[in-house]
């Protein structure tokens, strides 16, 4: 059985840009459920995204 690939969501546009910018894999656009008029951008879950994550918000990486 194949693993389904785990996505990770992203409410804000400026780390989105920059972590499209950081050539990490985009996937998909949601509507943001409590606020219609922003977006969800959804991107695949890997470790490398979760570095640049704590490294653009300021906080400590910390393996999984």
């Amino acid at each position: 059985m194949e693993e389904k690939m785990k996505v990770k969501i992203i409410y804000k546009k400026s780390l989105f840009v920059e972590l499209v910018r950081r050539h990490h894999n985009f996937l998909y656009t949601t509507p943001n459920r409590e606020n219609r008029k922003y977006q969800c951008f959804m991107f695949e879950d890997t470790e490398e995204l979760n570095k640049d994550l704590a490294e653009l918000t300021g906080n400590k990486y910390e393996r999984r």
